[in-house]
């Protein structure tokens, strides 16, 4: 450890200031407490304990090290009021539930939206508009939801997803009796985007799609026009023409970023041959492919299989994109 230290000083580093030997655990909370109560010149957010000695480099490993470890600072808490509960479907069909607050300020930070993580979650938390909860900083960087302090007395009736509804080859189209197939839809095209490379066609261009029904469907936009865009509010003849550009394209992108696009599952990258070839593949024919079990063997079985993806696989061989059979 001296000899570590020496060197860093010598390279212009401060770390031998910072670095005191360790007698017993009561020497550790010590500095640890101080250092947490007094000012220092650079942001921190806890305390790193080591043994003087490390392990040579044949003792290695890829897990966390058994010679040092993190003792954090407490986590800052603040109050916040609910102001609404959003329930938003990803393009694979997880569901992860939104807590918007009225901002609050934390570390420096104004927070005005917390992740719950899972649906699984919230049913445990049971939040609510109106609801009071501690918001604390994971890690000092992202914002999350420790508790409901203070439940609001009258408890809001929201319409909840339901998890089973949601799934990797679900709402490939807005559904009108399903009110978060858009959400999963939204997630689908902005991935398709970004697989397909059209570089500035983001989140906030699909939505407006979306809103405007010029997108009904994740395929849709390959047939828009540019009169068609310029309805879409929002869009103008400068940006028609750029989209335009990055639809046309993406029509000449490789069938294996194309099945990306789509959103195949792992593994098909090992299968060689166009769509019809692969929609041909049996259950035993995937699970024969290096890295591919079961599960994985069927959900493959069950993407090249889908109704509505062989439906978009015609759409674009008639669209002319390459190892995809036309109509």
């Amino acid at each position: 450890m001296q000899a570590r230290l020496a060197r860093l000083t010598a390279l212009g580093f401060d770390s031998a200031d910072y670095t005191h030997e360790l007698n017993e655990q009561r020497d550790a909370a010590f500095w640890r407490e101080r250092w947490f109560r007094e000012p220092l010149p650079f942001a921190t957010d806890g305390v790193v304990i080591k043994q003087d000695e490390r392990p040579g480099v044949r003792h290695w490993s890829s897990g966390p090290p058994e010679w040092a470890l993190a003792w954090k600072y407490p986590a800052q808490q603040a109050l916040a009021e609910v102001r609404g509960i959003e329930f938003r479907v990803g393009r694979t069909g997880r569901v992860t539930p939104l807590v918007w607050l009225t901002p609050v300020v934390l570390e420096g930070r104004r927070i005005s939206r917390v992740s719950l993580g899972s649906l699984s979650r919230w049913h445990a938390l049971d939040v609510r508009p109106g609801d009071h909860v501690a918001v604390t900083l994971g890690g000092l960087t992202i914002p999350q939801l420790d508790a409901v302090v203070w439940p609001a007395q009258a408890r809001m009736a929201l319409t909840v997803p339901k998890e089973d509804d949601y799934h990797e080859l679900s709402c490939f189209t807005l559904e009108a009796k399903n009110a978060y197939c858009q959400s999963q839809l939204l997630a689908r095209l902005t991935h398709l985007g970004e697989a397909l490379g059209m570089h500035g066609v983001g989140e906030g261009t699909w939505q407006a799609l979306l809103e405007a029904k010029a997108v009904t469907s994740l395929l849709d936009w390959l047939w828009l026009d540019r009169a068609d865009l310029i309805r879409v509010p929002g869009i103008g003849d400068v940006t028609a023409n750029e989209l335009m550009a990055r639809f046309q394209a993406a029509r000449a992108q490789p069938f294996r970023i194309w099945l990306d696009a789509l959103g195949v599952p792992p593994g098909s990258e090992r299968a060689s041959g166009d769509w019809a070839t692969l929609a041909a593949y049996r259950r035993d024919q995937w699970q024969a492919l290096p890295g591919v079990g079961p599960v994985r063997g069927e959900a493959l079985r069950a993407f090249f299989r889908h109704p509505a993806l062989n439906r978009f696989a015609s759409v674009l061989g008639d669209a002319g994109v390459d190892g995809f059979p036309p109509r």
